[in-house]
């Protein structure tokens, strides 16, 4: 389609204002593509480079605006979803001691004398003590031993006081913690340390790993 000397003014001057190509095409009822075509030989000054860049910017904030608010709508979904599938179980102690044992099968220590479960995450660590007390009902709070990892960088009572909270474990039971080497590259902001929680009674080890090896074998893979 043959255009008027006028429009392709128009389009340059628009150009030279800093304006895209997307735009000049919706301002003239044009193809971006003719667009694009006439403009390939038009010099930008400073303003209009800049106009050019800060609308770029904005068209990416927006972007990401809708990429967090789709997301977002999908989270509540899921969560809603995972409310009702967990609504439908019945959390006794059989179905306590299965999960304490996939956990321990995922992230426990594989030794004979004790249960060994190490993690930096509170709620992983709350999640599997939660689980154990309520999979045996002869636990001795008393049998619990905690180390702590950490790096020089960190305050070690505050961090002990911190898990020995989020455990229920007293700080008479926290053993001295281990000082990680540390490189100086990088300080975690908001890292805690790691936690290593032992319960020595290797009639419980036996249990959960007969549990998951069983497991195993009956689902056959």
């Amino acid at each position: 389609m043959a255009y008027s000397k006028s429009i392709r003014k128009m389009a340059v001057a628009l150009r030279q204002k800093g304006y895209s190509l997307s735009e000049i095409a919706q301002k003239l009822n044009i193809a971006k593509s003719t667009s694009s075509s006439w403009m390939i030989n038009v010099l930008l000054d400073v303003e209009a480079q800049q106009r050019l860049k800060d609308k770029k910017i904005l068209g990416q904030n927006k972007a990401a605006k809708v990429r967090r608010n789709k997301s977002q709508i999908q989270n509540d979904q899921d969560n809603h979803d995972a409310i009702y599938f967990l609504s439908k179980i019945r959390f006794d102690s059989n179905i306590n001691l299965l999960c304490c044992a996939l956990l321990y099968w995922a992230e426990g220590s594989k030794t004979e004398a004790r249960v060994g479960f190490t993690n930096s995450d509170p709620k992983m660590i709350s999640s599997f003590l939660y689980l154990f007390r309520n999979s045996f009902d002869d636990i001795d709070e008393k049998k619990f031993r905690c180390l702590v990892h950490i790096h020089e960088y960190h305050n070690d009572e505050k961090i002990k006081r911190f898990w020995s909270d989020t455990t229920g474990i007293p700080l008479t039971q926290f053993l001295q913690s281990y000082l990680k080497p540390h490189t100086s590259k990088r300080k975690r902001d908001g890292y805690l340390g790691t936690i290593s929680i032992r319960y020595y009674d290797c009639r419980i080890v036996r249990n959960l790993k007969a549990i998951y090896n069983t497991l195993n074998d009956h689902l056959g893979v």
